[in-house]
């Protein structure tokens, strides 16, 4: 994978499905996980790491028993989750009537008349330029990757993630067993 580092500041946008990717793999409380989450709330401080109030508004109707994401976005809030702006959704409309019968769209949200983030995330990156990501399937074309491709938005997983920000487990090197013979 090209390093992404060579563009300057990188603004990194994560959807539903990535930070339920981070939280259910990497869990916050594991001290194995703690620099995967120190370095996102570092990043989330510089403004660096954000998402939209469309996958704030997702992991809040999430009816499951985990809470996690729930109280961990509103504690960082001020600065991890941005408003979508105008110009923002006025990139998506093209997006959402591409994609309206592709299978882009989860036909339960249609049926009850909710908005989806997916398309919004796209055109955020689209205007701010940011690096979008997902956790949803490289291989379908309706699916993030695929479209973000279509419209010129880099779109990377939670793996591709910690490669670029040079996140990785260590073992810890430790002296020869000796044999008891």
């Amino acid at each position: 994978m090209q390093s992404l580092f060579s563009k300057g500041d990188i603004t990194y946008v994560i959807d539903t499905s990535g930070l339920i990717m981070l939280e259910s793999t990497f869990k916050r409380d594991n001290p194995v996980f703690t620099a995967i989450w120190e370095e996102i709330e570092d990043l989330i401080s510089l403004g660096h790491f954000i998402t939209l109030d469309f996958v704030e508004e997702e992991i809040n109707n999430y009816q499951g028993k985990q809470e996690f994401l729930k109280v961990w976005i509103k504690k960082w809030k001020k600065h991890f989750v941005v408003m979508t702006d105008a110009s923002s959704i006025n990139a998506a409309i093209p997006i959402v009537n591409e994609e309206y019968n592709s299978g882009f769209f989860d036909a339960k949200k249609q049926a009850e008349g909710k908005e989806e983030a997916d398309p919004y995330l796209i055109g955020y990156c689209i205007i701010h330029q940011c690096v979008l990501i997902t956790n949803e399937s490289k291989t379908k074309s309706n699916k993030i990757p695929a479209v973000s491709k279509k419209h010129g938005v880099i779109c990377i997983d939670i793996n591709d993630f910690l490669i670029e920000r040079g996140l990785r487990m260590e073992r810890r090197k430790q002296a020869p067993v000796q044999n008891q013979d």
